[in-house]
């Protein structure tokens, strides 16, 4: 992979291209704060905005996305499922609360947030329901490790398109 510039886009396992460089909006306050951040990463050439339920402020990512000058085909948002909405039945009604939260009609990506012993199968299971309903273009987890996978694997049909690891330079 040779990263050129922040407008370089990572293809993918289902063809879904996703820019190599997003702003996370972890502990970014919902509403202005928020706001105002994606807007900036939006000027600054940014096309990857990334949060989660956990943040509290996917409705300002939402309107952030809605307000912006740019085609929403041409902004990738990812959110995560939360550990407490994770089994099949939470998990459907959880990437659906973060749509309306948003106001958006699909997200680009989203992601177990961590492995929950248990759960993380259901939540997988859920996962491939939410993207054969397009309302995710694609599927992921977040902080898993090999064993994770290698269980995952050998039970999912759609194969994660992303394993999200935290990654910066503190």
């Amino acid at each position: 992979m040779n990263i050129s510039d922040i407008h370089g886009k990572a293809k993918l396992n289902n063809g879904v291209e996703m820019p190599y460089f997003g702003l996370g909006v972890f502990e970014a306050s919902d509403g202005g704060e928020v706001i105002t951040a994606i807007h900036a990463a939006f000027e600054a050439g940014y096309r990857h905005i990334d949060t989660a339920t956990l943040y509290q402020n996917e409705a300002g990512v939402g309107e952030a996305v809605r307000t912006s000058d740019l085609p929403r085909e041409e902004i990738f948002v990812t959110t995560k499922v939360w550990n407490s909405d994770q089994g099949y039945k939470k998990t459907l009604d959880a990437l659906r609360y973060s749509l309306d939260l948003m106001k958006l009609d699909y997200v680009d990506l989203y992601l177990i947030h961590w492995p929950v012993r248990g759960l993380y199968l259901d939540t997988w299971r859920a996962l491939e329901e939410l993207y054969a309903q397009k309302l995710t273009r694609a599927i992921g987890v977040s902080n898993f490790m090999i064993p994770h996978l290698d269980d995952l694997l050998g039970y999912t049909s759609v194969v994660p398109a992303v394993n999200q690891i935290e990654y910066h330079p503190y």
